[in-house]
C-alpha cells in the first residue's frame, strides 16, 4: 500500500471510530432524558431522586456528545489527502519506537497490523516533534525517537 493510500486508509478509520463514539455518547444521552421524563416503571423509578439521578446522568453524557462531537469536527478539518514533509497536523510520523498520525487524540489504530497513534497538537509528544521531517530525532520522557519517515 502507498503512502497516500495508508494514510487515507488510517483517516478513514479514525472519522469511523469517533462517529461511533458521537453515535454512542448521544444515545446514551438521549435514554437518560427519556429515563427522567419515563411516566412509567417501578415505584422507586417514579421518585424525585431517581429522576433527578438521570438528569446528572444526562447532562453527563451531553458533554461526553458535544465533546466528542468537537473532536470528529477537528478531525474531519485535518489535511488527510496529501502528504507532508514534515511534522504538522495531518502528518503520519513513523518512527523506531511507533507510529503517530497527527490529528485528534484517540485509541490505537491498527492497519494491516500495523499501530497507529493518533494524536492531538497539544500533545506534549508532538510539540517535541512539531516541524521535524525525516531523519530527524527528538528526545521525549528519557526515550529517544528517530523519524523513519513523515508523509
Amino acid at each position: 500500500m502507498d503512502k497516500l493510500d495508508l494514510k487515507r486508509k488510517l483517516f478513514e478509520a479514525c472519522v469511523s471510530t469517533q462517529k461511533e463514539i458521537v453515535k454512542t455518547a448521544r444515545e446514551a444521552m438521549l435514554e437518560a432524558q427519556e429515563n427522567a421524563n419515563s411516566e412509567e416503571g417501578s415505584p422507586e423509578e417514579m421518585t424525585e431522586s431517581y429522576r433527578e439521578q438521570m438528569h446528572q446522568m444526562r447532562d453527563m453524557y451531553a458533554v461526553k456528545w458535544r465533546s466528542s462531537q468537537n473532536d470528529l469536527d477537528l478531525l474531519e478539518a485535518v489535511p488527510a489527502y496529501d502528504l507532508k514533509p514534515v511534522v504538522e497536523p495531518g502528518a503520519v510520523v513513523q518512527t523506531n519506537t511507533g507510529n503517530f498520525f497527527i490529528a485528534v487524540g484517540m485509541n490505537k489504530v491498527t492497519l494491516d497490523s500495523e499501530a497507529f497513534f493518533p494524536i492531538s497538537t497539544s500533545a506534549p509528544i508532538f510539540q517535541a516533534m512539531v516541524g521535524m521531517k525525516k531523519g530527524d530525532s527528538f528526545q521525549f520522557r528519557d526515550r529517544k525517537y528517530e523519524i523513519k519517515d513523515v508523509f
